[in-house]
């Protein structure tokens, strides 16, 4: 998203023919001019085009009656002016070019708790210290738009001007100078803004382009359908969206239904797929909305959030095909055990990102593939960083560590994905609906991949030769209905199938693998013990409830778990599971649960242990990081740090390393917890920094930034290494 600031001002003054100056003048965010940057105005069919000089200014002479608008490099109308018959005017308009958003423009202001008072347009007319502005209200092949209410809100004055389009679509406003105003159209707040100068006599024209959303709508309760659209972009109130699916040959997806939900509301948008493939959708704008298919969720996200100005966008996903999925589901094949044995491949694709995604900043470099949701922790190895295009998206890529540059990218068969695991060479990724694959580090080539369930809530984990997952096997366990859900083992670069055990229901995360034994929480709290060669069930506990996934040492598991209503930290026995030490420290924690979003499970920590030498324990809940003396049990400190569930603690050099939620990086001295701000990113941390030499990454708001840091981060994937056991030896 390009952003911009716009000061002007404009000075008319009338005479007895048409002429108007425009002065363009464009700077960069360090105010130093731009030139040789072609400006275009243009007016119906009209197109005027000047390059700017050397102090970033051009000057165009017009003569035309008419409304024009300015574009200029990536930028289209971003703003417009009135050349009026019979009228002489001068316009000043200075724009800064900032593709950063370094000077965004201002949200529009919260009215919730201001109590506005309504004026008449004309109320001021001839007082001192007014302006008259005419705001020209037209459609966008110029017809002008009449008895059309506007009103001009100030949020200065807590008043509202009202009034009413003539015949040639001009609403007149006699209101006070030198403040800033929003117009608002048809009861959209804040369609429009701008800013009066503080001039004597200052005459002032703003031209809203308005159209209103033609289209019949059938509603069932908060489903929509629409029929029938015929636009070929958005209007003033709805974005135009069309979806594209295919299916994994590229072939039009014919019929299927497609659901566009909001994420602001339960406000659900229904449709189908025509014979090219294609299923279009003008959506209310003010919302992000996900796509969602019959048998998968969350395909894409639609950012219809920009209210001002006419939008219009188009995704292309591939998909298996829902009749082809219904088939599958038929014909699974089960073992004598009642394991589903036929997995069948998701193919795979390359895939590119799209141009302008990399952009160095003044410690290293962003990564910014457009808006596609959190992005998660990336992976670090052989000096690459692999990283998803966002959640919402089937993309990842390989990318040189130091300069950010594509090396490789592939296009999965699904989006949803899960924190990227490397062990030994391979890249090991779940997608929420529903594969497992394994992809060469080098080259991004597909080693294999298998169908496992139509939602997948976790992250693998390897160890050895060996990948182990827990997937919906979608039958029951024949012995005990109770469980459907398995534990795998597959052979790191062939796929084949080790070994398979029951488990009763999705697991906390992820398996965690430690010497000869897997270890499963599940999101019940049944803790299960598997030997990792043979598949063996060793031990199954219900005594308590597991509330994170579990840290191993030779000797004992260090667990958080419910017990008797509370969450506390477990000290377990790892031959029998008895119960060692219970500390008395009460833990909060936003426990993993159904309703958790598929993102927020997949990267799920809570307060997950972290075991240093045998010596220390470090805890973060929702509120505090704490860090306890494994002998005695004594808590030898605590330091308020608010952090998302996705987080866990690192260990750097004598410190513990924790981003907060509010985005800044801390280090904390592990002896003292003396508190360090190391680093600040304005938005919400998606996953865990990771570091790679003297550089560290941080995914946030859809963004992976490098910045150059002071301290080597021995912490290159999510939860420490492909086994997900997180103790410092």
């Amino acid at each position: 998203m390009k952003n911009l600031t716009l000061l002007f001002c404009c000075l008319l003054s009338i005479a007895s023919i048409s002429q108007t100056t425009l002065t363009f003048k464009l700077s960069d965010t360090q105010g130093k001019p731009m030139s040789n940057v072609e400006v275009k105005v243009s007016s119906n069919q009209l197109v005027l085009k000047q390059a700017t000089n050397n102090s970033g200014q051009t000057i165009f002479t017009l003569t035309d009656p008419g409304s024009y608008s300015i574009s200029y490099l990536d930028l289209k109308d971003v703003s417009s002016f009135e050349v009026k018959a019979g009228y002489k005017s001068n316009y000043t308009r200075s724009f800064t070019y900032d593709p950063e958003g370094i000077f965004a423009v201002k949200p529009n202001f919260n009215r919730e708790k201001i109590q506005f008072s309504n004026a008449s347009a004309t109320a001021l007319m001839n007082k001192p210290n007014t302006a008259k502005v005419s705001v020209i209200v037209q459609e966008k092949n110029g017809t002008k738009v009449k008895n059309q209410l506007v009103e001009l809100v100030s949020e200065k004055d807590k008043t509202k001007y009202k009034a009413t389009t003539n015949a040639a679509g001009i609403a007149v406003f006699h209101v006070p100078n030198n403040q800033e105003y929003e117009i608002d159209i048809d009861g959209i707040e804040g369609f429009q803004k701008f800013n009066l100068g503080n001039y004597p006599n200052l005459i002032f024209s703003e031209v809203v382009y308005f159209e209103k959303t033609k289209i019949r709508e059938l509603k069932h309760g908060d489903t929509i359908v629409q029929q029938n659209i015929t636009q070929t972009d958005g209007t003033s109130t709805h974005h135009l969206f069309t979806f594209v699916l295919k299916n994994y040959a590229d072939q039009p997806s014919v019929g299927e239904k497609v659901y566009l939900k909001s994420v602001n509301d339960n406000t659900v948008y229904q449709g189908a797929t025509d014979a090219s493939g294609k299923c279009v959708f003008l959506l209310q704008k003010g919302s992000n909305y996900l796509v969602n298919l019959s048998y998968e969720n969350g395909v894409c996200l639609v950012d219809a959030t920009k209210t001002q100005g006419f939008s219009s966008s188009m995704e292309s996903r591939r998909y298996r095909g829902s009749a082809s999925i219904e088939k599958m589901l038929t014909d699974r094949n089960l073992n004598k055990d009642g394991f589903v044995v036929n997995h069948e491949q998701t193919p795979i694709k390359k895939s590119t990102p799209e141009a302008g995604y990399l952009k160095t900043n003044s410690k290293g470099y962003d990564v910014n593939f457009g808006n596609s949701g959190p992005i998660g922790t990336p992976t670090l190895a052989d000096n690459k960083i692999f990283t998803q295009q966002g959640f919402h998206s089937p993309n990842f890529y390989c990318l040189d560590a130091l300069s950010g540059k594509n090396i490789w990218g592939v296009e999965l068969g699904e989006s949803g994905i899960s924190p990227i695991v490397y062990h030994d060479g391979v890249l090991l990724i779940n997608t929420y609906s529903c594969t497992l694959y394994a992809i060469d580090a080098k080259d991004g080539t597909m080693l294999w991949s298998k169908w496992l369930a139509g939602t997948i809530y976790s992250t693998p984990s390897a160890d050895g030769t060996s990948v182990y997952v827990v997937y919906n096997n979608g039958y029951d366990n024949p012995k005990n209905p109770s469980e459907n859900f398995a534990l795998a083992s597959f052979d790191l670069r062939t796929g084949k199938e080790n070994w398979m055990a029951w488990v009763d229901k999705e697991v906390i995360a992820c398996p965690v693998v430690e010497g000869n034994e897997v270890h499963v929480a599940s999101q019940r709290g049944v803790y299960y013990v598997f030997d990792k060669v043979s598949g063996k069930n060793i031990h199954t506990s219900k005594t308590w409830k597991a509330l994170t996934s579990p840290t191993l040492t030779s000797d004992f598991i260090y667990i958080t778990a419910n017990i008797d209503g509370k969450e506390q930290l477990m000290v377990l026995d790892r031959k029998t599971l008895k119960t060692v030490k219970k500390y008395p420290q009460i833990f909060l924690i936003d426990p993993i649960s159904a309703k958790s979003s598929c993102y927020d499970q997949m990267n799920y920590n809570g307060a997950h242990p972290i075991i240093y030498k045998n010596e220390l324990i470090i805890l973060l809940d929702k509120t505090r990081l704490m860090v306890f003396d494994a002998q005695s049990e004594r808590m030898l400190w605590e330091k308020k740090v608010e952090a998302h569930s996705n987080q866990t603690p690192l260990v750097v050099n004598g410190k513990v390393l924790v981003a907060a939620k509010d985005g800044g990086i801390w280090t904390f001295d592990l002896k003292s917890g003396t508190p360090v701000l190391n680093e600040k990113v304005e938005s919400e941390i998606d996953g865990q920094p990771i570091g790679y030499k003297d550089f560290m990454f941080i995914a946030s708001a859809g963004i992976l930034k490098m910045i150059q840091s002071n301290q080597r981060i021995p912490w290159t994937q999510w939860n420490k290494d492909a086994g997900h056991n997180t103790v410092w030896k």
